[in-house]
């Protein structure tokens, strides 16, 4: 098992570092734009193991707007917690295997 710039390797595949999804899983909320937008670029380095990420965030997202004013909802809220536990659910990327059924999904 190795850790390689901020994901860890092994036999299973490749899968983000305990040591960054506990820093996503603890985030605070954000206070801010600035604070948003250091959290959604910790999110997007991991955008691989974010199925739905951008339906997910779209309320986060909208907040960034440059004629968006910070009003942080109820809206905002569920979409916060509900990005860092699609993150934080045991995420793993697999080889390839044609023996197992294979889904696609875009984002």
């Amino acid at each position: 098992e190795v850790e390689f710039l901020g994901f860890l390797i092994n036999a299973s595949g490749i899968s983000p570092t305990p040591s960054k999804l506990k820093a996503i899983k603890e985030a605070p909320i954000p206070k801010d734009k600035a604070e948003l937008q250091a959290f959604l670029g910790l999110l997007n380095f991991y955008n691989l193991f974010l199925p739905q990420k951008a339906t997910i965030a779209e309320p986060l997202h909208r907040l960034l707007d440059k004629s968006a004013t910070w009003t942080w909802g109820r809206k905002e809220a569920e979409a916060f917690s509900k990005v860092k536990a699609i993150l934080t659910f045991k995420s793993i990327l697999i080889q390839y295997n044609e023996t197992l059924p294979l889904t696609l999904t875009c984002d």
